[in-house]
Parts: C-alpha cells; structure tokens; sequence
C-alpha cells in the first residue's frame, strides 16, 4: 500500500537543511521559491488575489509544464539588490541563476514597471509574445498579483510554457524502524521543478537485493512526503537493512540514488 502524508514545518525545516538555498545574498525570493512556487510581496494581497495566482500555477503544472513566479511591489522585496527594482529583466537573469541548482525553467517577474520572463538563458519569444498585450494593473500588491496571474493564465492559453525540463529530482529518505514480519514504512520526500516523480526502491541485506518496488508517477512537492509499506520477511536475522530510493520526473532526469537504513530491533 502506498499513500501520501502531509510533514508540514517538519518537513520544510529538514528540506531546508538539505537543499543547497542561497542565503548569502539576502534576496528573499530566492529562498521562498527553493519551495514555493509563487513569492509574494510584503505585506501580502488579499486571500483572493493570492488564491487566483495559486490556482494558475497550479494548473500549468498540472498540464504538464512549469513557471514560477515573483511579484515585487517595492524595494524591500528584493532585500539586498535593490537597484534592480523595476527592471523585471534584469532581476529574472539574477533570480534565474539563484535557484538554478533547483529550478532552470520559465520565472515569471511582476514588478509596477512591467513583466519580465528569463528561463535559463533559453529563447523566451513565445512567453513574450503572449505577454505583448498585457499591462500591470498597477503598483499595490494588490494590483501586480492579479497581473499575475492574468499573465500565467495567459501563458497557459496559449500553451507557451515549452520549456525543456532538465533539471533531475533530489530525493530525502528517512530512517525507518521495524520488526521481522510487519510492516516498514519506507518514508521519503522528492523534491522536483516539475512537482511530478516515480521511484524505483531497492531493498538490501548486505548485497543481496530482497525487494524492488516501483512507485508510480505522482506530485512532488516541498510539503508532502511519501510512505510504502514493505512486509518484512520474518525470517530476516540481521538487524539492519538499506533501502535506496531512484528518483526520476515526467521529462525523464533520473536523480542520484540515496539509500536510508531500515532498523529492525525495534518497532516504529
């Protein structure tokens, strides 16, 4: 049986340990959108206008494609590189290099001057051109959010999110307790630009491979994690085993294989 459980702040403290998050430079959006895919200005807009955004995204990953987002309403937003506001471009070539190690795909920049689209240094000419018509409603929060989102709504008519993915997705298993004969609960998180990953779980006594299970493709993203259940053999007699769990997305990046112990003197 396979099933998902949401983790919370658990979950985003220890990915936050682990994911290589630029900190240094005090750019706020590029530590939000490690995780997140929307980065919002402070104070924030209304619940509405931060749902319309949500939902959009939402549904460029669901059709298979990938944005992110950045709305700047002021200086304070871009920490330490102020003198980038207003200049969406410019910023989206910073920004994109930022969470490169994560993310290179379609960043959407809203600013009061304008939109800007940067996507790895890859051609942007069908994003700009579905975005040629549209305008920012205007300066507050507020306004540039809906902008926002009427620009992912846009690009998603008019199907110009192509990016190549190629990015592989990272993969945290965790230690597992149990005993001979019951169940483990093998508990892992994926982390992927395309929020979407299947694995392929091998489990080990020494050398010897005594279970492969392959989890089909599902959503994978900074706050859920994933739990398979595997019957121990009762008559295992070694106290530890490992399991390794192979990541790869819809594009087909495999991720590096990370292996986590299964202990088995005690019960979870």
């Amino acid at each position: 049986m396979r099933r998902s459980v949401l983790l919370g702040c658990i979950v985003l403290t220890s990915l936050a340990l682990a994911a290589p998050v630029a900190r240094a430079d005090g750019d706020p959006a590029s530590d939000v959108l490690f995780f997140q895919d929307v980065f919002f200005p402070y104070p924030p807009p209304p619940a509405s206008a931060r749902a319309r955004l949500s939902r959009a995204v939402a549904s460029t990953y669901a059709r298979g494609f990938r944005i992110k987002v950045a709305v700047v309403a002021t200086r304070t937003d871009l920490g330490s590189v102020p003198s980038l506001f207003n200049k969406p471009s410019a910023y989206g070539r910073f920004l994109g290099a930022e969470i490169s190690s994560l993310f290179v795909g379609p960043l959407l920049i809203v600013m009061p001057s304008g939109f800007g689209i940067y996507d790895g240094g890859r051609s942007t000419k069908a994003e700009r051109k579905a975005l040629a018509k549209l305008t920012v409603r205007g300066p507050s929060a507020t306004a540039l959010t809906t902008s926002a989102a009427e620009a992912v709504e846009k690009l998603n008519a008019a199907r110009a999110l192509r990016s190549k993915d190629i990015r592989p997705p990272i993969v945290y298993p965790r230690p597992v307790k149990a005993r001979p004969g019951e169940m483990a609960q093998l508990t892992y998180s994926v982390i992927d630009d395309s929020e979407r990953s299947r694995e392929v779980i091998r489990i080990y006594d020494g050398t010897n491979q005594l279970a492969l299970i392959r989890v089909p493709l599902h959503v994978a993203q900074y706050n859920t994690t994933r739990v398979v259940d595997w019957n121990t053999p009762a008559s295992l007699t070694g106290s530890k085993l490992r399991y390794c769990v192979t990541p790869t997305d819809r594009a087909g990046n495999t991720g590096r294989e990370v292996c986590e112990t299964i202990d088995l003197g005690s019960g979870p």
